[in-house]
C-alpha cells in the first residue's frame, strides 16, 4: 500500500491531467461510508448516510460516555489503509474509545485532482453526518478528535471548519502538499487544538505550519531509515507510524526552535514538548518543534 501511494503521487506529479470532473455534490455524498469500531466491535459496523436513520446498528457500537476518534485516510487509500488500521489498533489498545473511519475511497482512488477537489465536500458531508450522530446521542463535538493523513488531514480541517471549530482536537499527519492552497488546507482555526506532524514537507507533504503546534521530525522532509526515497512515500508514511507509536508509548521529546539547523547545533532555547499522543496530547504546545528519531521502530528516543 505504501508503494501504491508513492507511485500514485509520482504519476500525478508527472503525468496526471488536471481534470476535476467529480460529479455533482450529491454524488460525492453517495460515495462516503462510515465504519464504527470499539473494543467490543473490533471488526467494525458499516453504515451510509441513507442507511440506519435511527442508528439502531450504530447504537450497539457507539457509547456516548466515551471519547470519539475519527480517522480519515488519504489519496489512493480506503478505510482499511495502514494509516487507519495501525492507528485504530494503537488507540483501542490504550484507550476505550469510539472509533469512526470515514471511507471516501471511491473519490480518493482516481485522479489526484478529483480527490483534491473532493476534499471540501467530503469534509462538509462528514461534518453533517457527525452532527446527526451528536444530536441522536446528545454527544458533545468537543469530545471528538479528528486524525487525518495526507489529503485526509485537509478533510479533517474542512470537517472541523464546518462544525465551527468546535472539534476538540485535530491531528494532521503530514498534510498533503501538491496543489493545496487557500481554503483547501487545514488550519489552526478548524479545531480547538490543532497539531500537525510533518515528515515529507516539500514533496508529498506540505512544509508550511498549519496548526497551533507543528512538529518536524528529523527536519520534516526526509526520514532516517527510508533510504533514497526518491518519491517520498516512505517519509510520508512515517507520520502515521510516529503517531501510532506515540499513542501507546510517547517518547517523542521535541524542542521549540526556529530551524532544524539550529536544533542540530544545540542552539535552541525553546521549551520541550511531546509530539503526538491522544488522551495525553499536550495542548499547551504552541509553535514550531523539532526532534530526531530512530531509523526504525521504536522511533521515539525519549
Amino acid at each position: 500500500m505504501r508503494a501504491l501511494v508513492a507511485c500514485s503521487f509520482a504519476l500525478l506529479c508527472l503525468f496526471s491531467a488536471a481534470s476535476s470532473e467529480g460529479g455533482d455534490n450529491g454524488s460525492i455524498e453517495d460515495e462516503i461510508t462510515y465504519a464504527f469500531y470499539s473494543r467490543s466491535y473490533f471488526d467494525g459496523i458499516f453504515t451510509h448516510i441513507y442507511e440506519d436513520p435511527d442508528f439502531v446498528n450504530i447504537r450497539r457500537v457507539f457509547n456516548p460516555k466515551k471519547p470519539t476518534v475519527v480517522l480519515i485516510h488519504g489519496y489512493q487509500d480506503g478505510y482499511g489503509a495502514d494509516s487507519n488500521t495501525y492507528v485504530r489498533k494503537a488507540i483501542l489498545e490504550k484507550t476505550d474509545a469510539n472509533i469512526i473511519k470515514i471511507d471516501w475511497s471511491t473519490l480518493a482512488g482516481g485522479s489526484y485532482f478529483v480527490a483534491r477537489d473532493s476534499v471540501p465536500y467530503v469534509g462538509l458531508f462528514a461534518a453533517q453526518f457527525l452532527q446527526r450522530v451528536a444530536k441522536k446521542f446528545h454527544y458533545s463535538i468537543s469530545n471528538v478528535t479528528l486524525v487525518g493523513f495526507s489529503l485526509g488531514a485537509h478533510i479533517a480541517g474542512n470537517l472541523g471548519r464546518t462544525l465551527g471549530g468546535k472539534v476538540g482536537v485535530i491531528v494532521a499527519l503530514d498534510p498533503a502538499g501538491p496543489f493545496i492552497e487557500g481554503d483547501l488546507s487545514v488550519t489552526k482555526s478548524d479545531g480547538k487544538y490543532v497539531q500537525s506532524i510533518h515528515t515529507n514537507g516539500g514533496m508529498l507533504g506540505m512544509t508550511a505550519a498549519v496548526g497551533h503546534a507543528d512538529f518536524y521530525p528529523n527536519g520534516g522532509s526526509r526520514q532516517p531509515g527510508c533510504g533514497l526515497d526518491l518519491v517520498g512515500g516512505c517519509a510520508h508514511n512515517r507520520a502515521w507510524e510516529f503517531f501510532a507509536e506515540s499513542v501507546n508509548d510517547n517518547r517523542f521529546v521535541s524542542q521549540e526552535c526556529s530551524t532544524w539547523d539550529e536544533y542540530n547545533k544545540n542552539a535552541c532555547n525553546g521549551t520541550f514538548k511531546l509530539m503526538g499522543g491522544l488522551s495525553n496530547i499536550d495542548k499547551t504546545a504552541r509553535g514550531i518543534y523539532y526532534l530526531a528519531t530512530n531509523n526504525q521502530s521504536p522511533y521515539g528516543r525519549g
